[in-house]
Protein backbone atom coordinates (compact mmCIF):
# COMPACT_ATOMS: atom_id res chain seq x y z
CA UNK A 1 0.00 0.00 0.00
CA UNK A 2 0.96 3.24 -1.19
CA UNK A 3 1.60 6.09 1.61
CA UNK A 4 0.73 9.53 0.76
CA UNK A 5 3.23 12.25 0.62
CA UNK A 6 2.89 15.08 2.99
CA UNK A 7 5.86 16.72 2.10
CA UNK A 8 5.02 20.46 0.35
CA UNK A 9 5.34 20.98 -3.37
CA UNK A 10 8.54 22.48 -4.03
CA UNK A 11 7.52 25.37 -5.26
CA UNK A 12 5.57 26.20 -2.16
CA UNK A 13 9.07 26.21 0.00
CA UNK A 14 9.95 29.90 -3.04
CA UNK A 15 9.66 32.80 -0.98
CA UNK A 16 8.80 34.80 -4.11
CA UNK A 17 6.12 32.63 -5.31
CA UNK A 18 4.58 32.74 -2.33
CA UNK A 19 4.59 36.71 -1.87
CA UNK A 20 2.94 36.29 -5.49
CA UNK A 21 0.38 34.04 -4.67
CA UNK A 22 -0.60 36.09 -1.31
CA UNK A 23 -0.44 39.30 -3.26
CA UNK A 24 -3.27 37.70 -5.66
CA UNK A 25 -5.33 36.95 -2.55
CA UNK A 26 -4.97 40.40 -1.28
CA UNK A 27 -6.21 41.30 -4.70
CA UNK A 28 -9.16 39.24 -5.02
CA UNK A 29 -10.25 39.58 -1.25
CA UNK A 30 -10.60 42.98 0.32
CA UNK A 31 -13.16 42.67 2.62
CA UNK A 32 -11.06 39.53 4.31
CA UNK A 33 -7.99 40.04 3.04
CA UNK A 34 -5.85 41.24 6.29
CA UNK A 35 -7.67 37.79 7.92
CA UNK A 36 -6.99 35.28 5.20
CA UNK A 37 -3.51 36.82 5.24
CA UNK A 38 -2.92 36.64 9.27
CA UNK A 39 -4.68 33.15 9.48
CA UNK A 40 -1.84 32.45 6.71
CA UNK A 41 0.60 33.42 8.73
CA UNK A 42 -0.60 30.92 11.23
CA UNK A 43 -0.44 27.98 9.33
CA UNK A 44 2.67 27.40 8.73
CA UNK A 45 6.62 28.64 9.20
CA UNK A 46 6.78 28.79 5.48
CA UNK A 47 3.92 30.46 4.95
CA UNK A 48 4.71 32.61 8.11
CA UNK A 49 7.20 35.34 6.51
CA UNK A 50 6.02 35.57 3.00
CA UNK A 51 2.32 36.66 4.38
CA UNK A 52 3.65 38.55 6.87
CA UNK A 53 5.73 41.01 3.76
CA UNK A 54 2.16 40.92 2.25
CA UNK A 55 -0.23 42.20 5.42
CA UNK A 56 2.08 44.81 6.14
CA UNK A 57 3.52 46.40 2.73
CA UNK A 58 0.94 48.67 2.39
CA UNK A 59 -0.85 50.24 5.10
CA UNK A 60 -3.49 53.32 4.88
CA UNK A 61 -2.59 54.40 8.21
CA UNK A 62 -0.50 54.05 10.95
CA UNK A 63 -2.86 52.21 13.34
CA UNK A 64 -2.63 49.05 12.83
CA UNK A 65 0.84 48.93 13.76
CA UNK A 66 0.50 50.73 16.96
CA UNK A 67 -2.11 48.80 18.50
CA UNK A 68 0.40 45.60 17.75
CA UNK A 69 2.68 47.32 20.81
CA UNK A 70 1.10 45.66 23.46
CA UNK A 71 1.21 48.45 25.91
CA UNK A 72 -1.21 50.73 23.83
CA UNK A 73 -4.52 51.27 25.02
CA UNK A 74 -7.55 52.66 23.29
CA UNK A 75 -9.42 55.52 24.96
CA UNK A 76 -12.89 56.40 24.06
CA UNK A 77 -13.54 60.22 23.27
CA UNK A 78 -15.64 62.16 25.27
CA UNK A 79 -16.51 64.65 23.05
CA UNK A 80 -19.99 65.15 21.95
CA UNK A 81 -19.61 64.72 18.16
CA UNK A 82 -20.74 61.21 16.64
CA UNK A 83 -17.65 60.74 14.72
CA UNK A 84 -15.10 62.02 17.48
CA UNK A 85 -12.51 58.89 17.39
CA UNK A 86 -10.88 57.06 20.11
CA UNK A 87 -7.60 57.81 21.29
CA UNK A 88 -4.68 55.35 21.56
CA UNK A 89 -2.16 56.07 24.45
CA UNK A 90 0.62 54.27 26.37
CA UNK A 91 -0.01 52.66 29.50
CA UNK A 92 3.55 52.16 30.57
CA UNK A 93 6.93 53.18 28.86
CA UNK A 94 7.95 51.49 25.90
CA UNK A 95 10.41 47.86 27.00
CA UNK A 96 12.81 46.49 24.83
CA UNK A 97 9.99 43.80 23.89
CA UNK A 98 7.80 46.64 22.61
CA UNK A 99 10.37 47.90 20.67
CA UNK A 100 10.96 44.14 18.95
CA UNK A 101 7.30 43.29 18.29
CA UNK A 102 7.00 47.07 16.70
CA UNK A 103 10.31 47.12 14.60
CA UNK A 104 9.39 42.88 13.46
CA UNK A 105 6.16 44.76 11.26
CA UNK A 106 7.50 47.98 10.93
CA UNK A 107 10.47 46.49 8.74
CA UNK A 108 8.02 45.30 6.43
CA UNK A 109 5.99 48.36 5.47
CA UNK A 110 6.54 49.53 1.95
CA UNK A 111 3.70 52.65 1.96
CA UNK A 112 1.62 54.53 4.34
CA UNK A 113 -0.39 57.20 4.97
CA UNK A 114 0.00 59.05 8.02
CA UNK A 115 -3.00 60.50 9.73
CA UNK A 116 -3.89 61.71 13.35
CA UNK A 117 -7.26 62.70 13.29
CA UNK A 118 -10.32 63.12 11.06
CA UNK A 119 -10.14 66.13 10.00
CA UNK A 120 -6.00 65.72 9.10
CA UNK A 121 -7.05 62.79 6.88
CA UNK A 122 -5.87 62.42 3.55
CA UNK A 123 -9.29 62.33 1.00
CA UNK A 124 -7.74 59.64 -1.27
CA UNK A 125 -7.63 57.33 1.19
CA UNK A 126 -9.20 55.06 3.78
CA UNK A 127 -10.26 56.95 6.95
CA UNK A 128 -8.48 56.32 10.13
CA UNK A 129 -10.41 54.21 12.93
CA UNK A 130 -8.52 56.35 15.70
CA UNK A 131 -6.40 59.30 16.42
CA UNK A 132 -2.62 58.40 17.54
CA UNK A 133 -2.15 60.27 21.10
CA UNK A 134 1.37 62.90 21.81
CA UNK A 135 2.70 60.42 24.10
CA UNK A 136 3.12 57.58 21.46
CA UNK A 137 4.43 60.21 18.78
CA UNK A 138 6.69 61.15 21.80
CA UNK A 139 8.00 57.61 22.94
CA UNK A 140 8.36 55.98 19.18
CA UNK A 141 10.60 59.06 18.09
CA UNK A 142 13.09 57.51 20.49
CA UNK A 143 13.99 54.45 18.91
CA UNK A 144 16.75 51.96 20.38
CA UNK A 145 20.06 53.06 19.29
CA UNK A 146 21.23 51.65 15.95
CA UNK A 147 18.08 50.54 14.63
CA UNK A 148 15.74 52.22 11.48
CA UNK A 149 12.39 52.25 11.92
CA UNK A 150 11.37 52.26 8.51
CA UNK A 151 14.47 50.74 6.60
CA UNK A 152 12.04 49.75 3.62
CA UNK A 153 9.61 53.01 3.45
CA UNK A 154 9.41 53.55 -0.20
CA UNK A 155 6.32 55.81 -0.22
CA UNK A 156 4.09 57.60 2.91
CA UNK A 157 1.39 60.45 2.92
CA UNK A 158 2.27 62.66 6.22
CA UNK A 159 -0.90 65.12 7.34
CA UNK A 160 0.34 65.69 11.13
CA UNK A 161 0.58 69.45 11.85
CA UNK A 162 1.39 69.20 15.68
CA UNK A 163 4.94 69.97 16.56
CA UNK A 164 5.26 66.74 18.53
CA UNK A 165 5.30 64.74 15.43
CA UNK A 166 8.10 66.21 13.83
CA UNK A 167 10.70 64.39 15.67
CA UNK A 168 9.17 61.68 14.51
CA UNK A 169 8.76 62.37 10.94
CA UNK A 170 12.24 63.00 10.64
CA UNK A 171 12.99 59.43 11.33
CA UNK A 172 10.57 58.30 8.77
CA UNK A 173 13.37 60.08 6.17
CA UNK A 174 15.03 57.28 5.23
CA UNK A 175 17.48 57.15 2.04
CA UNK A 176 15.07 54.50 0.43
CA UNK A 177 11.84 56.75 0.33
CA UNK A 178 10.65 57.69 -3.13
CA UNK A 179 7.09 59.11 -2.89
CA UNK A 180 6.55 61.86 -0.11
CA UNK A 181 2.97 63.69 0.32
CA UNK A 182 3.20 66.62 2.82
CA UNK A 183 0.61 68.69 1.11
CA UNK A 184 -1.95 68.91 3.67
CA UNK A 185 0.29 70.04 6.99
CA UNK A 186 0.62 73.19 7.68
CA UNK A 187 3.28 76.50 7.44
CA UNK A 188 4.84 76.09 10.79
CA UNK A 189 5.86 72.82 10.60
CA UNK A 190 6.35 72.55 7.15
CA UNK A 191 8.86 75.46 7.95
CA UNK A 192 10.32 73.39 10.33
CA UNK A 193 10.44 69.84 8.36
CA UNK A 194 11.64 70.63 4.89
CA UNK A 195 15.20 71.48 5.47
CA UNK A 196 15.53 68.00 6.69
CA UNK A 197 14.14 66.53 3.95
CA UNK A 198 17.30 67.55 1.79
CA UNK A 199 20.27 65.03 2.31
CA UNK A 200 17.78 62.60 4.18
CA UNK A 201 15.93 61.35 1.26
CA UNK A 202 18.27 60.93 -2.09
CA UNK A 203 15.69 58.83 -4.10
CA UNK A 204 12.48 61.21 -3.97
CA UNK A 205 10.87 60.82 -7.55
CA UNK A 206 7.80 61.88 -6.47
CA UNK A 207 7.21 64.96 -4.03
CA UNK A 208 3.96 67.18 -2.88
CA UNK A 209 4.32 70.05 -0.99
CA UNK A 210 1.73 72.72 0.35
CA UNK A 211 0.22 74.76 -1.63
CA UNK A 212 0.06 77.88 0.52
CA UNK A 213 3.02 78.94 2.01
CA UNK A 214 5.70 80.74 0.23
CA UNK A 215 9.58 78.62 -0.46
CA UNK A 216 12.51 80.33 -0.45
CA UNK A 217 15.31 77.73 -0.60
CA UNK A 218 17.32 78.63 -3.54
CA UNK A 219 19.24 75.40 -4.36
CA UNK A 220 16.45 72.83 -2.70
CA UNK A 221 16.13 70.81 -5.19
CA UNK A 222 19.28 70.22 -6.57
CA UNK A 223 19.57 67.71 -3.69
CA UNK A 224 16.71 65.33 -5.83
CA UNK A 225 18.35 64.77 -8.90
CA UNK A 226 15.76 61.72 -9.12
CA UNK A 227 12.66 63.94 -8.79
CA UNK A 228 10.25 63.35 -11.58
CA UNK A 229 7.03 64.91 -9.96
CA UNK A 230 6.34 67.74 -7.72
CA UNK A 231 3.44 69.52 -6.30
CA UNK A 232 4.42 72.70 -4.65
CA UNK A 233 2.82 75.86 -3.53
CA UNK A 234 5.03 79.79 -5.10
CA UNK A 235 8.37 79.50 -5.14
CA UNK A 236 10.80 82.08 -4.79
CA UNK A 237 12.61 82.26 -8.75
CA UNK A 238 16.04 80.86 -8.06
CA UNK A 239 14.04 77.79 -6.59
CA UNK A 240 11.75 77.83 -9.45
CA UNK A 241 15.96 77.93 -11.53
CA UNK A 242 16.65 74.86 -9.62
CA UNK A 243 13.34 72.82 -9.81
CA UNK A 244 14.13 73.78 -13.71
CA UNK A 245 17.64 72.12 -13.89
CA UNK A 246 15.99 68.62 -13.08
CA UNK A 247 17.12 65.96 -15.68
CA UNK A 248 14.15 63.79 -14.86
CA UNK A 249 11.48 66.34 -14.13
CA UNK A 250 7.77 64.88 -16.25
CA UNK A 251 6.01 66.88 -14.18
CA UNK A 252 5.20 69.90 -12.41
CA UNK A 253 1.69 71.63 -10.71
CA UNK A 254 2.81 74.76 -9.10
CA UNK A 255 1.61 78.08 -7.87
CA UNK A 256 2.37 81.42 -9.25
CA UNK A 257 1.26 84.75 -7.17
CA UNK A 258 4.46 86.96 -8.06
CA UNK A 259 7.94 86.80 -10.46
CA UNK A 260 10.57 89.37 -9.91
CA UNK A 261 13.08 88.33 -11.78
CA UNK A 262 11.25 87.55 -14.97
CA UNK A 263 14.27 88.83 -16.83
CA UNK A 264 16.57 86.40 -14.80
CA UNK A 265 14.02 83.67 -15.78
CA UNK A 266 13.75 83.92 -19.53
CA UNK A 267 17.32 84.51 -19.49
CA UNK A 268 17.75 80.73 -18.47
CA UNK A 269 15.31 78.50 -19.76
CA UNK A 270 14.91 75.08 -18.55
CA UNK A 271 12.16 72.00 -18.07
CA UNK A 272 13.42 70.72 -20.84
CA UNK A 273 12.17 66.88 -20.27
CA UNK A 274 8.69 68.25 -18.45
CA UNK A 275 5.74 66.53 -20.20
CA UNK A 276 2.69 67.70 -18.16
CA UNK A 277 2.33 71.21 -16.80
CA UNK A 278 -0.15 72.56 -13.94
CA UNK A 279 0.04 76.29 -13.62
CA UNK A 280 -2.17 77.52 -10.57
CA UNK A 281 -1.48 81.78 -11.45
CA UNK A 282 -2.66 84.73 -10.05
CA UNK A 283 -3.01 86.12 -13.63
CA UNK A 284 -3.00 84.76 -17.04
CA UNK A 285 0.45 87.61 -17.11
CA UNK A 286 2.18 85.33 -14.72
CA UNK A 287 1.18 82.25 -16.71
CA UNK A 288 2.63 83.86 -19.82
CA UNK A 289 5.67 84.91 -18.50
CA UNK A 290 6.58 81.61 -16.44
CA UNK A 291 5.94 79.99 -19.86
CA UNK A 292 8.77 81.88 -21.27
CA UNK A 293 11.44 79.91 -19.16
CA UNK A 294 9.68 76.16 -20.21
CA UNK A 295 11.65 74.82 -23.46
CA UNK A 296 10.37 71.33 -23.48
CA UNK A 297 9.57 69.22 -26.75
CA UNK A 298 8.10 66.39 -24.32
CA UNK A 299 4.88 68.16 -23.15
CA UNK A 300 2.19 66.55 -24.13
CA UNK A 301 -0.33 68.13 -21.15
CA UNK A 302 -0.93 71.90 -19.89
CA UNK A 303 -3.37 72.61 -17.53
CA UNK A 304 -3.76 76.70 -16.23
CA UNK A 305 -5.96 77.82 -13.57
CA UNK A 306 -6.63 81.17 -13.03
CA UNK A 307 -8.55 82.81 -10.11
CA UNK A 308 -8.72 86.22 -11.25
CA UNK A 309 -9.51 85.81 -14.68
CA UNK A 310 -8.29 86.62 -17.86
CA UNK A 311 -9.29 88.05 -21.51
CA UNK A 312 -9.02 87.15 -24.67
CA UNK A 313 -6.11 88.82 -25.78
CA UNK A 314 -4.28 87.45 -22.25
CA UNK A 315 -5.45 83.92 -24.07
CA UNK A 316 -4.09 84.91 -27.12
CA UNK A 317 -0.53 85.79 -26.19
CA UNK A 318 -0.51 82.68 -23.65
CA UNK A 319 -1.67 80.39 -26.99
CA UNK A 320 1.19 82.00 -28.70
CA UNK A 321 4.08 81.40 -25.85
CA UNK A 322 2.54 77.91 -25.75
CA UNK A 323 2.69 76.74 -29.29
CA UNK A 324 6.63 78.37 -29.70
CA UNK A 325 7.76 76.82 -26.01
CA UNK A 326 6.42 73.17 -27.09
CA UNK A 327 6.10 71.21 -30.02
CA UNK A 328 2.29 71.78 -31.17
CA UNK A 329 1.74 68.34 -32.69
CA UNK A 330 2.96 66.47 -29.79
CA UNK A 331 0.37 68.71 -27.08
CA UNK A 332 -2.42 66.45 -26.29
CA UNK A 333 -4.01 68.02 -23.23
CA UNK A 334 -5.11 71.73 -22.97
CA UNK A 335 -7.20 72.93 -20.44
CA UNK A 336 -7.53 76.81 -18.67
CA UNK A 337 -10.43 77.33 -16.07
CA UNK A 338 -10.62 80.99 -14.66
CA UNK A 339 -12.82 81.89 -11.69
CA UNK A 340 -13.71 86.02 -12.31
CA UNK A 341 -16.47 87.16 -13.40
CA UNK A 342 -16.13 89.50 -16.92
CA UNK A 343 -16.76 92.74 -15.46
CA UNK A 344 -18.55 95.45 -17.60
CA UNK A 345 -16.54 95.67 -20.62
CA UNK A 346 -18.20 92.10 -21.80
CA UNK A 347 -17.90 91.31 -24.31
CA UNK A 348 -15.92 93.71 -25.74
CA UNK A 349 -12.58 92.16 -24.38
CA UNK A 350 -13.96 88.81 -23.94
CA UNK A 351 -14.68 87.30 -27.23
CA UNK A 352 -12.61 84.89 -28.68
CA UNK A 353 -12.59 85.58 -32.46
CA UNK A 354 -12.00 83.05 -35.33
CA UNK A 355 -8.71 83.96 -35.52
CA UNK A 356 -7.76 83.68 -32.08
CA UNK A 357 -9.29 80.23 -31.86
CA UNK A 358 -7.27 79.80 -35.21
CA UNK A 359 -3.61 79.07 -33.24
CA UNK A 360 -5.27 76.07 -31.46
CA UNK A 361 -5.11 74.23 -34.55
CA UNK A 362 -1.85 73.93 -35.02
CA UNK A 363 -2.20 71.66 -32.31
CA UNK A 364 -3.15 68.89 -34.08
CA UNK A 365 -2.54 65.95 -31.60
CA UNK A 366 -5.37 66.73 -29.32
CA UNK A 367 -7.21 64.94 -27.71
CA UNK A 368 -8.59 66.86 -24.54
CA UNK A 369 -9.62 70.83 -24.88
CA UNK A 370 -11.38 72.53 -22.38
CA UNK A 371 -11.71 76.28 -22.07
CA UNK A 372 -13.95 76.98 -19.32
CA UNK A 373 -13.02 81.07 -19.04
CA UNK A 374 -14.85 84.21 -18.47
CA UNK A 375 -14.80 84.37 -22.74
CA UNK A 376 -17.55 83.98 -25.09
CA UNK A 377 -17.17 83.07 -28.49
CA UNK A 378 -17.79 84.41 -31.95
CA UNK A 379 -17.98 81.04 -33.89
CA UNK A 380 -20.31 79.55 -36.33
CA UNK A 381 -20.55 76.39 -38.87
CA UNK A 382 -17.54 77.22 -41.06
CA UNK A 383 -15.01 78.41 -38.30
CA UNK A 384 -15.89 75.16 -36.25
CA UNK A 385 -15.66 72.89 -38.90
CA UNK A 386 -12.20 74.27 -40.08
CA UNK A 387 -11.00 73.72 -36.23
CA UNK A 388 -12.54 70.52 -35.86
CA UNK A 389 -10.62 69.71 -39.34
CA UNK A 390 -7.39 69.79 -37.35
CA UNK A 391 -8.42 67.98 -34.35
CA UNK A 392 -9.07 64.08 -35.64
CA UNK A 393 -7.86 62.89 -32.84
CA UNK A 394 -9.94 64.68 -29.82
CA UNK A 395 -11.66 62.82 -27.37
CA UNK A 396 -13.04 66.10 -25.24
CA UNK A 397 -13.95 69.32 -26.30
CA UNK A 398 -15.72 71.80 -24.05
CA UNK A 399 -15.60 75.20 -25.61
CA UNK A 400 -17.34 78.00 -22.75
CA UNK A 401 -20.23 75.81 -21.37
CA UNK A 402 -19.15 75.86 -18.07
CA UNK A 403 -19.80 79.29 -17.73
CA UNK A 404 -21.95 79.79 -20.92
CA UNK A 405 -21.13 82.29 -23.81
CA UNK A 406 -24.00 84.65 -22.53
CA UNK A 407 -25.02 85.80 -25.98
CA UNK A 408 -26.63 83.93 -29.12
CA UNK A 409 -24.56 81.48 -30.89
CA UNK A 410 -23.95 80.90 -34.76
CA UNK A 411 -23.09 77.39 -34.15
CA UNK A 412 -26.51 75.24 -34.84
CA UNK A 413 -26.99 71.12 -35.18
CA UNK A 414 -25.22 71.01 -38.31
CA UNK A 415 -22.22 72.55 -36.71
CA UNK A 416 -22.60 69.91 -34.23
CA UNK A 417 -22.84 67.23 -36.63
CA UNK A 418 -19.65 68.36 -38.65
CA UNK A 419 -17.53 68.56 -35.09
CA UNK A 420 -18.46 64.87 -34.90
CA UNK A 421 -17.92 63.96 -38.65
CA UNK A 422 -14.27 65.54 -38.21
CA UNK A 423 -13.40 64.08 -34.77
CA UNK A 424 -14.86 60.67 -34.70
CA UNK A 425 -13.09 59.49 -31.46
CA UNK A 426 -15.42 62.16 -29.87
CA UNK A 427 -16.84 61.08 -26.45
CA UNK A 428 -17.56 64.30 -24.76
CA UNK A 429 -19.11 67.38 -26.07
CA UNK A 430 -19.44 71.13 -24.60
CA UNK A 431 -20.72 73.31 -27.38
CA UNK A 432 -23.17 76.04 -26.70
CA UNK A 433 -25.43 76.21 -30.28
CA UNK A 434 -28.46 77.89 -31.99
CA UNK A 435 -31.13 74.65 -31.50
CA UNK A 436 -33.53 76.59 -32.69
CA UNK A 437 -34.00 75.81 -36.13
CA UNK A 438 -33.32 72.05 -37.25
CA UNK A 439 -32.31 72.54 -40.98
CA UNK A 440 -31.68 68.82 -41.29
CA UNK A 441 -34.14 65.74 -42.94
CA UNK A 442 -36.27 64.67 -40.45
CA UNK A 443 -35.56 60.47 -41.92
CA UNK A 444 -32.20 60.09 -40.79
CA UNK A 445 -31.26 63.46 -39.32
CA UNK A 446 -27.23 62.60 -38.32
CA UNK A 447 -26.89 61.74 -42.25
CA UNK A 448 -25.72 58.15 -40.80
CA UNK A 449 -22.83 60.06 -38.50
CA UNK A 450 -22.92 57.79 -35.47
CA UNK A 451 -21.39 58.30 -32.12
CA UNK A 452 -22.45 55.74 -29.70
CA UNK A 453 -19.18 56.52 -26.76
CA UNK A 454 -21.08 59.88 -26.12
CA UNK A 455 -23.50 59.55 -23.46
CA UNK A 456 -23.81 62.93 -22.40
CA UNK A 457 -23.57 66.27 -23.93
CA UNK A 458 -23.48 70.02 -22.32
CA UNK A 459 -24.85 72.91 -23.35
CA UNK A 460 -24.20 75.51 -21.34
CA UNK A 461 -26.69 78.30 -22.26
CA UNK A 462 -27.93 77.08 -25.58
CA UNK A 463 -30.96 78.08 -26.94
CA UNK A 464 -33.42 75.54 -28.02
CA UNK A 465 -37.00 75.19 -30.51
CA UNK A 466 -38.47 72.28 -31.03
CA UNK A 467 -37.26 69.61 -27.93
CA UNK A 468 -38.86 66.58 -29.79
CA UNK A 469 -36.99 67.78 -33.10
CA UNK A 470 -34.19 68.25 -31.22
CA UNK A 471 -34.02 64.62 -29.16
CA UNK A 472 -34.93 62.94 -32.58
CA UNK A 473 -31.62 64.28 -33.93
CA UNK A 474 -29.30 64.18 -30.85
CA UNK A 475 -30.60 60.60 -31.08
CA UNK A 476 -29.53 59.58 -34.34
CA UNK A 477 -26.30 60.81 -33.85
CA UNK A 478 -25.40 59.58 -30.52
CA UNK A 479 -27.20 56.67 -29.86
CA UNK A 480 -26.64 56.31 -26.00
CA UNK A 481 -27.16 59.73 -25.51
CA UNK A 482 -28.74 59.79 -21.74
CA UNK A 483 -28.33 63.32 -20.53
CA UNK A 484 -28.11 66.82 -21.71
CA UNK A 485 -26.33 69.24 -19.21
CA UNK A 486 -28.18 73.13 -19.63
CA UNK A 487 -27.68 76.09 -17.90
CA UNK A 488 -25.48 74.45 -14.91
CA UNK A 489 -22.37 75.55 -13.32
CA UNK A 490 -23.24 79.50 -14.41
CA UNK A 491 -23.26 80.67 -10.75
CA UNK A 492 -22.59 84.53 -10.05
CA UNK A 493 -21.17 85.10 -13.31
CA UNK A 494 -24.83 84.26 -15.66
CA UNK A 495 -25.55 86.54 -17.47
CA UNK A 496 -29.00 85.05 -19.02
CA UNK A 497 -29.92 85.20 -22.31
CA UNK A 498 -33.49 86.47 -23.58
CA UNK A 499 -36.10 83.45 -22.17
CA UNK A 500 -33.22 81.50 -20.46
CA UNK A 501 -36.07 80.25 -18.55
CA UNK A 502 -37.99 78.86 -21.16
CA UNK A 503 -35.02 77.51 -23.23
CA UNK A 504 -34.01 75.95 -19.96
CA UNK A 505 -37.06 74.23 -19.50
CA UNK A 506 -37.32 72.64 -22.54
CA UNK A 507 -34.14 71.14 -22.65
CA UNK A 508 -34.91 69.82 -19.79
CA UNK A 509 -37.76 67.83 -21.54
CA UNK A 510 -35.08 67.26 -24.73
CA UNK A 511 -33.50 65.09 -21.91
CA UNK A 512 -36.72 63.57 -20.73
CA UNK A 513 -37.24 62.29 -24.69
CA UNK A 514 -33.90 60.18 -24.65
CA UNK A 515 -33.94 57.39 -23.50
CA UNK A 516 -37.28 56.68 -25.19
CA UNK A 517 -35.26 57.46 -28.60
CA UNK A 518 -32.37 55.68 -27.20
CA UNK A 519 -34.35 52.47 -27.14
CA UNK A 520 -35.72 52.96 -31.03
CA UNK A 521 -32.27 53.21 -31.99
CA UNK A 522 -31.28 50.10 -30.05
CA UNK A 523 -34.13 47.93 -32.35
CA UNK A 524 -33.53 50.32 -35.29
CA UNK A 525 -29.25 48.45 -35.12
CA UNK A 526 -29.14 45.62 -33.31
CA UNK A 527 -25.60 44.26 -32.08
CA UNK A 528 -24.17 41.99 -35.34
CA UNK A 529 -22.65 39.05 -33.97
CA UNK A 530 -20.76 36.64 -36.19
CA UNK A 531 -23.51 34.76 -37.89
CA UNK A 532 -25.31 37.85 -38.62
CA UNK A 533 -22.36 39.26 -40.10
CA UNK A 534 -21.43 36.16 -42.15
CA UNK A 535 -25.10 36.16 -43.45
CA UNK A 536 -24.62 39.94 -44.65
CA UNK A 537 -21.49 39.26 -46.27
CA UNK A 538 -23.15 36.26 -48.29
CA UNK A 539 -25.65 37.79 -49.49
CA UNK A 540 -23.68 40.82 -50.46
CA UNK A 541 -21.73 38.11 -52.47
CA UNK A 542 -24.62 37.13 -53.99
CA UNK A 543 -25.98 40.41 -54.80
Amino acid sequence: MMVPSTSMHPCLLVSEILVNIFAEVNERDEEEAARTLAALCRTCRAFREPAMKVLWAHLGTLVPLIRCIPCVKIVKSKGKLQDDLPTLILEREMSSTDWEIFLSHSRLVLTCGYYVSRRDKHPVLNSPSHDIGVDILRALSSPPPSSIVFPHLRKIRWTDSRKDSIRFFRLILTPALEFLDMSSITDPVYSVVIPSINDACPSLRIMHLPKWPFLHLPDMFDKWPNLAYVTSGPLADATIQSLGRLAHLASMDICLHKLHDIKSLVENPGFSTLRRLVLRAYNINLATAFMRQVKSTHLREVKCYLPHGTTATGIQEWIAILLDRCIPRRLEILEIEDYADAGADFPAQFTLTPDILKLLSRFRGLTTLDLATACTYSLDDTALTQLAICWPSMQSIALGTHWGWRQHSDVTLKGLLSLVRQCPQLESIGLVMNAITTDITSQRPGGGVRRPKVISLNVGDSRVGDPLAVAAFLSDVFPRLLSVDAFNHLGGRRRPIPAAKEHEEKWKEVEKLLPAFSKVRAQEHPPVGPRRKAFLLEELYLA
